[in-house]
């Protein structure tokens, strides 16, 4: 038997393997109407002026690219969390010598903490600050973003909401928060002329109420434009925030600050993008300063199109790099974990509690991307 069921019993295998077919049928079926409906999405989007061909922007040089992604570890010990988070930033193919990017580029916290639930909402906040900052120093043409810009606003309000709750995390965060002067960062990141979110999963759909086809309703939007989309070809920008307020915690952001940040928040435009014929529909959140500029977005739309290769990357190559590297924080705070348990041991008088009072029962990871 397959040692990835090695664990499970066997009429437990033999109920996953007998129900792999009716789901097959299910997704089959959903595919079958897809394709059914392929043909009047376009000419429905078309319609509408949904479709747009890159080949008609302005030619434009070929941007630098840089790409910002990070992560969070709780290891869950029995009698403290040990808990890390990391920020990383990778730079595309392209390059220009001019352009020095300043070493380090990442950041990086790790600390021990009492149990205790608000954890992984501090880290969170912690983690998004970091990203903050790594974007706000690249000096590339373009900045990628792995998630949404609502997550930003979201996992800081969590945090920053929470930071009396774990002094050793909350000071941190307060301490980046101010010196950082991350909410300037945060307003001029959603007003950027080069600073992009990429989300690989969203249930958002906007072509919903566009095209007169209401099995849309049931597809989000990456799959709608997919199916509308030939190689080459962009949606219309649109708008995705527009009747959505967020919040920040009045500590730390004044109401005329909040304003200022959900104004530039209905600013943000959606663009789905396909390239190439082998890689689905890629979802784009633009500042309105990239979606109403002819020039920008088409320095956009070839920046992302550079960093694309080969059918088995379907992102833009920095940022599979930086998720491949923040992918690894968990084996790099196994390690200290490791070296943390070997040091309390040497000088412990009972390493028989100490190794009970170590012990891992569980380990919790996560990225920022909603």
């Amino acid at each position: 038997m397959n040692e990835s069921f090695s664990d499970l019993p066997d009429a437990l295998v033999r109920d996953l393997l007998n129900t792999s077919v009716p789901v097959a049928q299910e997704v089959q079926n959903r595919f079958g109407r897809l394709q059914e409906l392929q043909s009047d999405l376009r000419k429905a989007a078309k319609q509408q002026s949904l479709v747009k061909r890159k080949s008609d922007l302005e030619v434009t040089r070929e941007p630098t690219v840089a790409a910002i992604d990070g992560s969070y570890q709780i290891h869950r010990l029995t009698s403290v969390d040990l808990c890390a988070t990391a920020a990383v930033g990778v730079e595309g193919t392209s390059k220009e010598d001019q352009r020095h990017w300043q070493e380090p580029r990442h950041r990086f916290w790790a600390n021990t903490a009492p149990h205790n639930e608000a954890t992984t909402l501090l880290l969170r906040g912690l983690m998004i600050s970091m990203e903050l900052e790594l974007a706000s120093e690249t000096p590339h043409d373009l900045v990628l973003l792995d998630g949404s810009f609502a997550s930003l606003i979201i996992y800081l309000n969590q945090g920053l909401s929470n930071l009396a709750e774990v002094p050793s995390m909350g000071d941190n965060l307060r301490h980046r928060w101010e010196s950082q002067s991350l909410l300037q960062r945060l307003v001029a990141t959603l007003g950027s002329t080069r600073t992009l979110a990429l989300p690989k999963y969203t249930s958002r759909n906007e072509f919903g109420g566009l095209l007169p086809i209401e099995d849309t309703y049931n597809c989000d939007g990456r799959t709608v434009a997919t199916l509308i989309l030939e190689p080459g070809e962009y949606t219309t920008p649109l708008p995705v925030y527009m009747d959505e307020n967020y919040h920040l915690p009045t500590s730390v952001c004044s109401a005329q600050d909040l304003e200022q940040l959900n104004t530039a928040l209905t600013e943000i435009q959606v663009i789905y993008y396909r390239p190439f014929g082998w890689v689905p529909a890629l979802r784009m959140e633009v500042p309105g300063a990239i979606a109403h500029s002819r020039t920008r977005l088409s320095m956009v739309l070839r920046g992302i199109e550079s960093q694309l290769f080969v059918p088995a990357v379907i992102e833009p190559y920095p940022l599979f790099l930086a998720d491949r590297m923040v992918k690894s924080l968990g084996a790099a705070v196994a390690a200290m974990e490791q070296t943390i348990v070997q040091h309390v041991t040497d000088h412990s008088e009972d390493i028989e509690l100490t190794m009970l009072l170590l012990q891992n029962y569980r380990s919790e990871s996560g990225r920022g991307g909603v």
